[in-house]
């Protein structure tokens, strides 16, 4: 009995020597660059039943600095529909030496969502742990269980910049009938051992290096693995689909979960056909109906069960004056159901432009809105927004693919495409420099496509906001006083005129007998790029625009340009600039200056060259002219 107990202790110190999480363990080049250290990441999903889904997280984080703190990722999600069946925690001091169990007390429980507008019987159970040293380790472990499984846990491995990786797995087994499709992104260039079948699948990847953040990199979704599963048969709240593809699932959606809730009475459906019947076009029929909806709602995001996925009803909306995006989204759709005009629940990723994933059917996108196809003409409407122009996604929605779907199936299609010639900034004006150096000038500014939301909320601001606002843009004019500040907000066509006189003091130079004048007074292009010798990672630009000034400059009298300005012209991969200056009468010149830049993705090679293209163009509009005293 004596040597069989000591055997088992043998065996259990054996097992904890075996569990060192000591700091100096880890091996350095792991340590480089990182915050945080992930000693392993064991992640186990067994899709029990169509209704039954089970996930463990095994986790130890090793944190090496402050900066590392909400790399620990210790908080189980859970609702009416996700039961947590364990949550436990150990903490290890840099030596791995064991410092604490955290006890129930130590955990806290919040609803998911907290302020703002939104409300939801979503909830996140987390660590409340206030770090005093670094580093210290996280050993925590989470079992979950989960009635919904249309979300299967997908594998991506490396979550963050400045984080290591020192093991990570992954395991999913099928228990049910279900047919399990899988996708497997960017694993090229990555050491990932795979086991099984999609019916019993394991994936490891080990000794990964933190990397650092760069300026413009491309997104991660297009950078690092991930796997990605899903099942032909799905439960939500009770609801049981099974479908491949996204027709199936567009065609199931609507009948499981929009149809009924398109719920408007006759009397109701009346009211919008009186609001619109002097309309002269269906097109202006949209219009008055989505101002209806803009001064008739407000966003709050109510998001309980199956709300997740399912609008509440038009008659909730009705009522209560307030929806979510689905509920918004399917409440317009339903006015135009209403005057005979199609149209569609359209469901995408809001945010940053990432598509609608069309080669494999999952559980995607976190926002709705409305697609209207209408003789021959897309309208898009956000149905959260009180204040959005007609037919204007911006960039929070446009250029990215969505879904949309109806009674018939779902489809994936482009939404609203702004291009490089969509998107213009272009000043129109007049100035005169006195001989003091003053500039007076007097200008219009239009915006339009997704530079527009960059000017659309001027005049909404109060007058003391405002003038912080230009203040802070024209920061350059020392003493710059305004004697014109006139905006013009065309909701229609989502276009943004503001029209500006001001006056600049010492906005020229005078040395000597001469004036150094800087030739473009307003929109200059900076940069603050910079070169790197070792770039690791491809560079994106995301938007492409026009930016053109164009104006009348008088000079002073008994002044002069002493020689013919030639123009400039730039053109590269990454946008093209010209700039022209031609004399008019009465010592006139007419200055004109177009930049127009390229979006696209880079390779990480071209970067430093885009960096002197920015320079290149910054110190164009930064030229400086000097005028002679005759």
């Amino acid at each position: 009995m004596k040597q069989t107990l000591l055997f088992s202790t043998f065996l259990i110190s054996s097992f904890s020597f075996a569990q060192n999480y000591a700091v100096d363990q880890i091996p350095a080049d792991l340590i480089k660059d990182a915050y945080a250290v992930v000693r392993k990441n064991e992640e186990k999903i067994e899709l029990l039943k169509v209704d039954e889904l089970k996930y463990t997280e095994d986790v130890v984080v090793t944190v090496l600095s402050k900066a590392g703190d909400n790399y620990v990722g210790a908080q189980a999600n859970y609702d009416p529909n996700t039961k947590i069946d364990l949550f436990e925690a150990t903490l290890y001091d840099a030596n791995g030496k064991e410092i604490k169990k955290f006890k129930t007390k130590d955990f806290g429980d919040q609803s998911y969502v907290t302020g703002g507008q939104m409300y939801t019987d979503d909830r996140v159970k987390y660590l409340n742990y206030t770090p005093t040293n670094y580093p210290y380790t996280i050993h925590y472990k989470i079992i979950t269980t989960n009635k919904n499984t249309l979300w299967i846990p997908r594998w991506s491995p490396i979550r963050a910049a400045n984080l290591s990786i020192e093991k990570s797995s992954y395991q999913f087994v099928n228990k049910t009938s279900s047919t399990i499709r899988l996708k497997e992104d960017n694993f090229k260039g990555f050491d990932i051992a795979k086991t099984g079948d999609n019916n019993n699948l394991s994936y490891s990847l080990n000794n990964v290096l933190a990397f650092n953040e760069e300026d413009q990199m491309v997104g991660s979704q297009k950078i690092f693995p991930r796997a990605i599963l899903a099942s032909n048969q799905i439960n939500i709240d009770g609801v049981k689909g099974n479908f491949d593809n996204w027709n199936d699932y567009g065609k199931w959606t609507f009948d499981n979960l929009i149809r009924s809730k398109l719920d408007f009475t006759p009397s109701q459906k009346s009211t919008f056909q009186n609001m619109v019947k002097d309309a002269k076009s269906d097109e202006e029929k949209v219009q008055i109906l989505y101002k209806h909806l803009q001064n008739k709602v407000r966003y709050i995001g109510v998001q309980l069960g199956i709300g997740g996925l399912s609008p509440f009803p038009n008659s909730y909306v009705e009522s209560k004056s307030y929806g979510d995006c689905k509920a918004l989204s399917n409440y317009m759709i339903g006015m135009l159901d209403a005057v005979n005009i199609k149209s569609y629940h359209t469901i995408l990723f809001a945010g940053n432009p990432i598509d609608i994933d069309e080669q494999m059917m999952y559980q995607q996108g976190n926002h709705m809105i409305v697609y209207v196809p209408l003789n021959g003409k897309d309208i898009w409407l956000e149905a959260t927004s009180q204040t959005a122009p007609y037919n204007y996604l911006g960039d929070f929605a446009g250029n990215r693919k969505v879904l949309i779907v109806d009674e018939k199936g779902g489809k994936i299609i482009p939404s609203q495409q702004f291009r490089t010639e969509d998107n213009e900034l272009f000043v129109n004006g007049n100035a005169t420099l006195l001989a003091d150096g003053t500039l007076n000038f007097n200008f219009s500014e239009t915006s339009k496509g997704l530079i527009y939301e960059n000017f659309s909320r001027f005049n909404q601001l109060s007058e003391k906001d405002l003038d912080v606002r230009l203040k802070n843009r024209f920061s350059y004019l020392q003493g710059i006083s305004f004697k014109k500040k006139e905006f013009n907000n065309d909701w229609k066509n989502a276009v943004f005129t503001s029209n500006f006189e001001f006056s600049a003091p010492n906005y020229a130079k005078i040395q000597g007998n001469n004036i150094i004048l800087n030739i473009i007074p307003v929109n200059k292009e900076e940069t603050s790029v910079k070169k790197m010798k070792d770039r690791k990672f491809d560079f994106n630009i995301e938007t492409g625009y026009v930016d053109e000034v164009f104006y009348t400059l008088t000079l002073p009298s008994g002044y002069k340009l002493p020689q013919k300005f030639d123009a400039i012209t730039v053109k590269s991969a990454f946008g093209e600039y010209q700039l022209e200056i031609n004399p008019k009468e009465n010592n006139t010149f007419e200055i004109k200056r177009i930049y127009k830049q390229f979006s696209g993705t880079f390779s990480k090679e071209k970067y430093n060259e885009y960096v002197e293209f920015r320079r290149q163009i910054s110190g164009y509009d930064n030229t400086k002219l000097i005028l002679e005293k005759l």
